[in-house]
């Protein structure tokens, strides 16, 4: 179902798990993301439970896989679904949630950049503003703190991101 290029770079970093794939191709669609007609939104967003606040699943949209642009597209979404796969029974932590995305994203790029994806790349930094989520200026804040990270231990990434949110969150409030 996933682009084997996609699933190749999950494999490779180890974060790639039968049961955890087979669960997010259950819960994702695909959309022609060059269709200007197609009125969508790719994302992978969590289904959390509004009396517990806890994850319960999520859903995922990519777009079809087209070349490098809907390629990162992917991997970000994807690894929005490893994140909330394993984030299944927690508590909902809006602030957190696009950190791993983002050291997932990094990583793709800089092991497949071309001048057409570090063009797109700029593009999207320039995009994250005050306006955008707080998540997304989290995320883009403190994404280099990671560089050079095994990104398939999760737990430790997780870990300091909880760390950094607690110093954001008195910074920021």
């Amino acid at each position: 179902m996933f682009n084997e290029k996609l699933v190749e770079f999950f494999k490779k970093h180890n974060l790639y798990e039968e049961e955890m794939f087979a669960y997010m191709a259950h819960n994702c669609q695909f959309v022609d993301y060059s269709d200007p007609d197609v009125n969508f939104t790719v994302a992978c967003g969590p289904r959390v439970n509004p009396e517990t606040n806890k994850i319960e699943g999520f859903q995922m949209v990519l777009p079809y896989y087209r070349g490098e642009k809907t390629a990162l597209i992917s991997i970000h979404e994807m690894a929005h679904g490893i994140y909330w796969y394993k984030k299944i029974g927690q508590v909902y932590k809006p602030l957190e949630e696009e950190m791993f995305s983002f050291i997932v994203e990094r990583v793709y790029f800089e092991e497949n950049k071309t001048p057409s994806l570090e063009e797109y790349v700029t593009y999207l930094d320039s995009t994250i503003s005050e306006g955008v989520s707080e998540s997304y200026r989290f995320a883009y804040a403190n994404r280099d703190n990671f560089i050079g990270w095994d990104i398939s231990d999760f737990d430790n990434i997780d870990k300091t991101t909880k760390e950094l949110a607690l110093v954001w969150e008195k910074e920021n409030r």
